[in-house]
């Protein structure tokens, strides 16, 4: 007999913890299989030991100098461990494990496992690992796997969040980052993430609740945005009022819920180009989540000043923290201090350019060379492209709150040719461009399929004016 236990995010936190295993205890459990968490939990894993039960450890996060003492500890980035990726998420880990457990298991049909693989796609997208090596097959299949999926629950989320995916139509990464994973994470970070489970594992025979299911779960994504908008506009309006942005952005509130501020410091580090860490204060601690930026290992320059950490892991750009009470202060300046001595300088954030293309250029058959790129994500980007000396043919602002510029551009040699842009959220930014304007672009190409229609549409990233 099994069960699944998630702790709930906003009271327990993210990983294992006594209460949860005084609970599972008591159902008379032998084994604790902890999933995507562990390899930082030596006393939670001892307690469990005490109370009579063994623990597996499935991770993939940063291991730190001591280490559980559990019956066992899967986790590619352990020295010891001659795995060849390194670079698996949580879901990768786990889907390994089943694979040699199956090997094991007497008529089992390995055939089973490749359906697996749509559920190994969302995690490894969601969590942002790197799209190469092994994590790019996992994901190219299961892509393929997600279009075909038996899950009632994930074709329910599908229609109710209106994500265009059947066999017909095989998603992409985009999707899932953006589309299938926020909404997932939402039932977790909102309220909890049973709500989620239960529409993953949801039967053909269980349709309408896991039409219930899916809409519970829209209408949480729906107030996670607005509640991470909320947070991220009271930091910016904290950083507006300070002279200079520090090297590293540490904020707090009593306020903000635990569940989305990993979201709003992914926000605020994208917009200012600097590490974030924000906390929620509570009775005996600070808790909360950092994201860092490019070339900066986060966990590397909390693991030098530790002393003022009550707990910390996670990988080199995400983190979650736990940090004593009366020690925030001395933690922010030791990290603005080591950051300001590093190699690694805040500076306006640049664009790698990949190629300098004309339009007639932009054809089926470029768009069919680039697919053999995909799945595209961390560390395997969506090529690059830049164009110089286009005129605005066309403009509208579009979408809730007019927030997206959509632009029909031409080359002056050729007023015949042209090409359809969209910069999403840029139309502020660039509120001062009008039809007949000349300008640069940088921007990716995408096959845009809205409403039936197969066009190439290029999603700009940057606009200069000339």
């Amino acid at each position: 007999n099994n069960f699944c236990y998630i702790p709930d995010r906003n009271k327990e936190g993210y990983g294992l913890n006594n209460n949860a295993i005084d609970y599972i205890s008591s159902k008379e459990a032998a084994l604790i299989i902890s999933v995507d968490c562990g390899v930082s939990n030596v006393d939670e894993v001892e307690y469990a030991k005490k109370t009579g039960m063994e623990v597996v450890i499935l991770d993939h996060h940063h291991v730190p100098g001591v280490v559980p003492k559990a019956g066992a500890i899967v986790n590619p980035k352990k020295e010891s461990d001659s795995y060849p990726e390194k670079g698996l998420a949580g879901v990768g880990v786990v889907y390994k494990f089943v694979q040699a457990m199956a090997s094991k298991v007497k008529d089992y049909d390995s055939e089973r496992l490749k359906w697996f693989l749509d559920l190994v796609a969302i995690g490894t997208v969601a969590d942002c690992v790197t799209l190469k090596g092994e994590n790019r097959t996992l994901v190219k299949f299961g892509l393929i796997v997600l279009s075909k999926t038996k899950r009632i629950g994930l074709k329910q989320l599908f229609h109710v969040g209106r994500i265009s995916i059947d066999q017909h139509a095989i998603p992409s990464s985009y999707q899932i980052g953006f589309q299938i994973g926020p909404r997932i994470n939402a039932a977790g970070r909102m309220d909890h993430a049973n709500a989620a489970f239960d529409l993953l594992l949801a039967k053909e025979n269980e349709e309408p609740k896991a039409r219930l299911l899916a809409l519970e779960i829209e209408d949480k994504n729906k107030r996670r945005k607005k509640v991470t908008d909320v947070i991220v506009k009271e930091v910016q309006q904290r950083l507006e009022q300070k002279i200079n942005i520090p090297s590293i952005i540490i904020e707090a509130s009593p306020n903000w819920e635990v569940g989305v501020i990993g979201l709003a410091a992914g926000k605020i580090s994208d917009k200012y180009n600097r590490p974030t860490i924000l906390l929620r204060e509570e009775e005996k601690r600070f808790r909360g989540s950092g994201r860092s930026v490019e070339g900066l290992n986060l966990i590397d320059v909390i693991e030098k000043h530790s002393t003022h950490v009550e707990q910390f892991g996670g990988h080199a750009q995400a983190l979650g923290i736990k940090l004593k009470k009366g020690e925030l202060e001395k933690f922010s300046k030791a990290l603005e201090k080591e950051i300001e001595n590093m190699k690694w300088q805040t500076c306006e954030k640049t664009v790698c350019i990949d190629a300098e293309i004309e339009l007639e250029e932009i054809n089926s058959k470029l768009m069919k060379e680039l697919a053999l790129l995909e799945p595209f994500g961390s560390q395997n980007e969506k090529p690059v492209f830049f164009s110089r000396r286009l005129r605005i043919k066309d403009l509208r602002i579009v979408g809730n709150g007019e927030k997206h510029l959509k632009l029909w551009l031409t080359e002056e040699s050729n007023t015949n040719r042209s090409l359809e842009c969209i910069g999403f959220r840029l139309a502020k930014e660039f509120f001062q461009l009008k039809v007949g304007d000349r300008i640069n672009i940088v921007f990716n190409l995408e096959k845009d399929n809205w409403n039936g229609l197969n066009k190439i549409q290029a999603v700009l990233i940057d606009i200069e004016k000339v």
